[in-house]
């Protein structure tokens, strides 16, 4: 029998805005990247997994290894892997690995709301706008309750801002037992 084995749903390739949390648990410690689904410049919305392996790829030159990176630089304290201009050496590269080996690795996937092959430009970017303003408030509310984050841009959300997807929060809240 296999040492591992990997099981993807048929769901986890369907485009989606989604929100996602990932935990990394290292000993007694916890760190969190939130994150969203759905592209700025692209009419498309990525799978949660695509996403989760973007952002622990070891490529240094990578626009979207930001877990990696900041596992490197602020955990293990490589200073010679924030520059996004260079590579990651075999050092950095064996650094990160020990630490993920003596890791644990989730990702709590939310689903948003379905995406839609064909969808128009504007629209899409609506969807877009409403992920990301939740991104921003789960960031606030993990930080609220002293989570350590590994999002670099932790823009504060307006003031009169309204959850746009208030029974996802409320997931959220129970899952991370924020009350």
């Amino acid at each position: 029998m296999a040492e591992m084995i990997i099981t993807l749903e048929g769901k986890h390739f369907q485009r989606q805005y989604l929100l996602y949390i990932v935990e990394i648990i290292h000993k007694s410690d916890k760190f969190y990247y939130i994150g969203q689904t759905g592209d700025n410049n692209y009419v498309t919305a990525r799978p949660a997994f695509r996403r989760l392996s973007g952002h622990l790829e070891d490529g240094g030159r990578s626009t979207q290894n930001q877990i990696y990176r900041f596992l490197a630089v602020n955990v293990l304290g490589i200073s010679d892997a924030a520059g996004k201009s260079s590579m990651f050496d075999e050092k950095i590269k064996q650094a990160v690995e020990d630490f993920l080996v003596g890791s644990t690795v989730k990702m709590y996937v939310y689903p948003l709301q379905p995406f839609v092959p064909g969808i128009a430009h504007q629209q899409h970017l609506e969807n877009v706008r409403k992920a990301t303003l939740f991104e921003r408030m789960v960031i606030d509310l993990l930080l609220k309750y002293s989570k350590i984050i590994a999002n670099k841009k932790k823009i504060p959300v307006p003031r009169d801002a309204k959850c746009p997807y208030p029974q996802v929060l409320e997931e959220i809240i129970a899952d991370f037992d924020l009350n």
